[in-house]
C-alpha cells in the first residue's frame, strides 16, 4: 500500500460529517479521530459548565449535583425551570448541617443557551449526572469508574484550564485573535468566578436588573432578582457585595474628576459634592463582620447612582421615584428608570452634560424633519428646549464660587 502512492492516515477517523461552524465555516476540515474524542468531550463538558454556571447564577457545587430530567418547561409561562439540590443552611433533623442537601423549593429559571447545554450533556454520556466525574471506561483498564459521583470544582478547574489552552492553540493555528487571556494573578480558572462574574457585570451596568435581563437574554427580569423572587440561592446577596464595590469604584473616579476641576450642577450638586469628598475617608476599610458590611452598604455617603445624563444623590426622603418603602430593607436603591426631572436627588457632572448634549443633537434633527408628525415634534421640541435650558445653566455655573 505505501508503495502504490496512495495517501495513508494514521489512526482511526471517525465516520461523522463535522457540522460545527465558525463564522459560517467548519471548525475544522479533518474528521475528528478516535484518539481525540475523549479530550474534545472533557472540552465540551467544560464548555457546557461555563454556560450553565455563568448564566444561571448557580454555586459550583449546585452545578455539579445537577441530575439527567433536571429541566422543564413551565406550560403556563414557558419559562425554562432547572430543579436540583443546594446545601447552604440546609440541616437535618438534629439541627447540624446535612451533607446531602435538599432538593431547593424554588427551581431556577434559565434561558435557551442554558437549556441548550443540558440537552448537550444529555446526549454526550449515560450517566445519571451532568457533569460525572468520569467519562466510560478507564483508559488504563476496561473497568468503569464508581458511577454515582459528580466531578469536583478541582477537576473541573483543571478542565477549565485546559479548555482555555485548547481554544489559545486553535486560535494560534488558525490565525485567529478572539483568544481567552490568562489572568496574570490567578492562572487558574476558578469554578466559584462565573457566578460573580454575572454579579460584576449586573452591578457595573447602567439600570442594574434591567440590563442584566437585555445583556443575558432573559425574558423575565425575574430571572435575575434571586432567580425566582427569593433570596434562599444567595445570588442576590454576592450582586449587593459587587454593587457595593461599584458604587466604591464610582467614588473613587469620582473624586478624581472633582479634583480636577469638573463641575457639577443641580438640585443635589452641593450633596454630591460633600459625599464624594467624604467617601474618601472609607479607603483602606476593613469590614469584619456582615454587621460591618451592612452599616457601609446603607451609609448615607455612598448612596450616589450613576445614571444617563444625571447623576442620583440618592435621599428616600425626597426622591421622586418609586422604591422599596420597607425600611429593614438593607438594599433599597432608586428607580433610575422611574427618574423624575424635578427631583431634588439629581446632580448633573461634565460628563452627564456630555450625554445631554448628544441628546440634544439628535432632537433637533428630529425637530427639523419636515415629514415627522406634529404632535410628535411639539413634544420633541418642548424636551430639545428643557434640555438645552439644562445644557446652558450648567455651563453658566462653572464661574461659581465654589469652582
Amino acid at each position: 500500500m505505501r508503495g502504490s502512492g496512495l495517501p495513508i492516515r494514521e489512526g482511526t477517523p471517525l465516520l461523522l460529517t463535522v457540522s460545527g461552524l465558525i463564522d459560517g465555516r467548519p471548525w475544522r476540515a479533518e474528521p475528528i479521530d478516535e484518539r481525540e474524542v475523549r479530550a474534545l468531550a472533557r472540552h465540551l463538558i467544560a464548555a457546557c459548565f461555563v454556560v450553565v454556571a455563568y448564566l444561571s447564577g448557580m454555586r459550583p457545587g449546585e452545578v455539579l449535583s445537577l441530575e439527567r430530567g433536571c429541566l422543564r418547561r413551565d406550560p403556563d409561562t414557558g419559562m425554562l425551570l432547572i430543579s436540583g439540590r443546594h446545601w447552604k443552611g440546609v440541616r437535618d433533623d438534629t439541627g447540624d448541617h446535612n451533607p446531602h442537601g435538599e432538593v431547593r423549593p424554588d427551581p431556577w429559571v434559565v434561558t435557551e443557551p442554558v437549556a441548550a447545554a443540558i440537552d448537550v450533556l444529555q446526549s454526550l454520556h449515560d450517566e445519571s449526572l451532568l457533569f460525572p466525574n468520569r467519562l466510560g471506561a478507564r483508559a488504563d483498564s476496561a473497568q468503569r469508574f464508581r458511577d454515582g459521583r459528580s466531578s469536583t470544582t478541582g477537576r473541573v478547574s483543571r478542565d477549565l484550564d485546559a479548555l482555555r489552552d485548547w481554544v489559545n492553540h486553535y486560535c494560534e493555528a488558525t490565525g485567529r485573535s478572539d483568544t481567552i487571556p490568562i489572568d496574570p494573578e490567578q492562572r487558574s480558572i476558578q469554578p466559584r468566578q462565573f457566578r460573580r462574574t454575572l454579579a460584576w457585570f449586573i452591578a457595573r451596568k447602567p439600570r442594574g436588573i434591567v440590563a442584566a435581563a437585555i445583556q443575558y437574554g432573559h425574558l423575565k427580569v425575574q430571572m435575575t432578582v434571586g432567580y425566582a423572587g427569593t433570596y434562599a440561592c444567595g445570588f442576590p446577596d454576592e450582586l449587593a457585595f459587587e454593587e457595593l464595590l461599584a458604587r466604591l469604584d464610582n467614588l473613587a473616579e469620582a473624586h478624581q474628576r472633582l479634583t480636577s476641576g469638573e463641575h457639577v450642577s443641580g438640585p443635589a450638586a452641593e450633596l454630591y459634592r460633600d459625599r464624594v469628598h467624604n467617601a474618601q475617608r472609607f479607603t483602606g476599610h476593613v469590614l469584619a463582620t456582615h454587621r460591618d458590611a451592612r452599616k457601609l452598604y446603607t451609609n448615607p455617603d455612598l448612596q450616589i447612582f450613576p445614571g444617563v445624563g444625571m447623576t442620583c444623590v440618592f435621599d428616600p426622603q425626597r426622591a421622586a421615584c418609586r422604591f422599596s418603602r420597607d425600611d429593614t430593607d438593607s438594599r433599597r436603591t432608586p428607580d433610575l428608570s422611574d427618574c423624575q426631572p424635578y427631583c431634588a436627588n439629581i446632580a448633573r457632572t461634565d460628563g452627564d452634560i456630555d450625554v445631554l448634549r448628544e441628546h440634544v443633537q439628535r432632537l433637533a434633527q428630529l425637530v427639523d424633519d419636515p415629514l415627522a408628525p406634529e404632535p410628535r415634534t411639539q413634544r420633541d421640541r418642548h424636551e430639545l428646549r428643557r434640555l438645552r435650558t439644562m445644557v446652558l445653566d450648567h455651563d453658566n455655573g462653572r464661574t461659581a464660587p465654589h469652582d
